[in-house]
């Protein structure tokens, strides 16, 4: 029988994550930041790009996409930065 042959490969739907931070918690993604220190996404970016002191790595895999990875963020250096801000 002919017909349309199908990629036997089916890719991974990608879920929301459970986010879990404590005090042992060294780099999170955006919405653990959200949970530890109340910053939105669109906050932590202009943070990341205006503040040469913190810090954030994207993860990705090569020859995948580009666009699709995650990016993390230093917590230590975000909890510094906040204190330095205390007035």
């Amino acid at each position: 029988m002919g017909g349309v042959k199908r990629d036997s490969r089916k890719k991974k739907r990608r879920g929301p994550s459970t986010v879990i931070v404590g005090p042992l918690t060294e780099w999170t993604d955006f919405h653990g930041l959200q949970l530890l220190f109340g910053l939105r996404r669109t906050t932590a970016w202009h943070l990341v790009n205006s503040e040469p002191a913190l810090k954030s790595a994207s993860i990705s895999l090569r020859g995948e996409n580009e666009t699709r990875g995650k990016r993390l963020f230093h917590v230590a250096k975000f909890r510094a930065f906040l204190e330095s801000r205390i007035s």
